[in-house]
């Protein structure tokens, strides 16, 4: 039983290295019995975990469209209405709507204007049109971000098909292990009556009746602790499957698939692990954002220039009024932050935690490949010698 344990494990190896399977059609209902391909592609279209990795996919790439659009004008419109005897606005407010008359500039009018009622209805488009290298940096590490959370969807599809055909695997293995704990109770139930019997008949001694007896609770034990492990694996299944709580069908699979064999050469598998595994991918476009970042932060050092072109209506009444515009280019520049210098510190610093990580994401990759490849090897050969057996 142990070889076949063992032989899940490179099953679920061989599924990660053959990646996530076509979901197919969303499906709607679950076969019964249950195949692994359903299960599979179950799992693929109802897992939480692969559903919380989605949602973050898009939200990085919204998160990348806000980015881009950083460099499109702006338009803005501007509608507002208010009534003052404030000396300074009613006269600004009459001069703009170009309603003055001689009559305003009487001292008294100047000093105690009566109440006017003012209209001002504007647009104004802003254009970016320089910032330092700000907003493609941002738009850099915007991309990185999205194309390393669409990496660990994949390595999280990836470790859903694993997953699914270990717990699939492990629940026919636990179906077996039961049945051999119940063949085994009945053998040692058999062997405790013949035990008694010998005992009863002076044949035998009383303590061979009581080893009996001990082996056949303990075979009891070993039957309960294989129940418990089969409905463990079942639920796991239905877990990873989405699947509400005692709806898991039967498995149309009831015997393990024949052993792989000609797994290769080792160096062969460390060789493509860079290149084959999402995990390793998005580490690296973690990396790569961060150092965008980081840049952006840098980036902040630098003037930003911006166009601005503007339109208003102002009016005392809705048959008076006249217009004006705005034409212009402005420059602003932070000359002096406090904050800047701790914030491009900080970029660094990510930028290399995250670098370390990249490389630390490999050399765990190959270790985990290379244990994987030799568990596969012995694997093999255990179950092989034990089919022979």
């Amino acid at each position: 039983m142990p070889n076949l344990s063992r032989f899940v494990f490179v099953v679920a190896v061989l599924a990660v290295a053959a990646g996530p399977l076509d979901p197919g059609p969303r499906a709607q209902d679950i076969s019964d019995p249950l195949t692994l391909q359903d299960a599979i592609r179950r799992g693929l279209s109802h897992n939480a975990t692969l559903a919380a990795g989605r949602a973050e996919a898009a939200a990085a790439g919204a998160d990348l469209e806000a980015s881009r659009a950083a460099r499109w004008p702006r338009l803005l419109t501007e509608v507002g209405w208010h009534r003052t005897d404030n000396q300074v606005l009613a006269f600004g407010d009459t001069l703009t709507a170009a309603e003055f008359t001689p009559a305003d500039f009487a001292i008294d009018s100047l000093n105690h204007p009566a109440p006017v009622d003012h209209g001002v209805a504007a647009v104004t488009l802003e254009v970016p049109l320089y910032a330092s290298g700000r907003i493609q940096s941002g738009i850099q590490a915007a991309g990185e971000t999205s194309l390393a959370a669409a990496a660990r969807v994949r390595g999280a599809e990836s470790e859903t098909v694993a997953g699914i055909t270990e717990a699939y695997y492990g629940v026919t293995l636990t179906v077996a292990a039961v049945r051999s704990a119940e063949s085994a109770l009945e053998n040692a139930r058999a062997h405790e009556n013949v035990a008694r019997a010998r005992f009863e008949n002076g044949a035998a001694l009383k303590s061979d009746w009581l080893r009996a007896r001990v082996h056949r609770l303990a075979r009891a034990r070993d039957l309960e602790r294989s129940k418990a492990d089969r409905e463990m694996a079942r639920s796991t299944l239905r877990v990873l499957l989405g699947l509400p709580e005692g709806a898991l069908p039967d498995l149309a699979t009831t015997e393990m698939p024949e052993p792989a064999v000609g797994l290769g050469d080792l160096q062969d598998w460390l060789r493509g692990v860079r290149d084959s595994r999402p995990d390793l991918e998005a580490a690296r476009r973690a990396s790569l954002a961060a150092r965008a970042q980081g840049r952006a932060e840098t980036s902040a050092r630098g003037p930003e220039v911006a166009g601005t072109v503007r339109y208003e209506r102002n009016a005392g009444g809705l048959d008076t009024g006249d217009g004006s515009f705005f034409a212009g280019v402005g420059i602003r520049w932070t000359a002096f932050d406090r904050g800047r210098a701790a914030r491009i510190e900080a970029a660094r610093a990510r930028a290399d935690a995250a670098a370390a990580l990249s490389r630390a994401a490999e050399d765990r990759a190959g270790l985990e490949v290379e244990r994987a490849y030799r568990d596969a090897d012995v694997s093999i050969r255990n179950l092989s010698a034990a089919h022979e057996a």
